[in-house]
């Protein structure tokens, strides 16, 4: 939420500009948030995979990329699946988030709506709509995890 607001209000206030639009500081913020956590992601999961296995490559006679591609990348998709799919998800969840500047989104329009109506259904129906969204990615994420440990006994 705290980098949503920097975002948002930051610029205007160091370089006197009229502000950035709601939904592209929320898109920067998010953006900027979530690829330093697939960034480290990534460098775990290609720092995970052991010496031995970049050797072996060489053994076979391949170059750097051949063994990147062939046999290193393979290994880290298998092992970067889990955590990939908890920040997707996280990340599904955080836009809400986004209604602290006035980006129109779900939770945003439902509570104006429960406002100004007086009606309580619109929060439950975008609850409903995050909580199946949710649902179907981990099922979604779920068969990925089960193709892909295809070594497990």
């Amino acid at each position: 939420m705290l980098q949503v607001m920097v975002v948002f209000y930051v610029p205007g206030l160091l370089f006197g500009w009229s502000g950035l639009e709601c939904l592209t500081a929320a898109s920067i913020a998010f953006i900027i948030n979530y690829s330093c956590y697939f960034a480290e992601i990534y460098r775990g999961g290609i720092q995970s995979i052991t010496k031995g296995q970049y050797e072996a490559g060489q053994v076979l006679g391949l170059k750097k990329t051949q063994i990147f591609s062939k046999i290193i990348l393979l290994q880290v998709i298998k092992r970067i699946v889990p955590p990939m799919s908890n920040e997707i998800i996280t990340l599904v969840k955080d836009t809400s988030l986004a209604r602290i500047i006035a980006v129109e989104e779900i939770l945003f329009v439902a509570f104006n709506r429960y406002v100004s109506a007086g009606i309580i259904w619109p929060l439950f129906y975008s609850g409903a709509f995050y909580l199946i969204f949710v649902g179907v990615l981990t099922i979604i994420f779920n068969k990925i995890e089960k193709k892909l440990s295809y070594f497990r006994t």
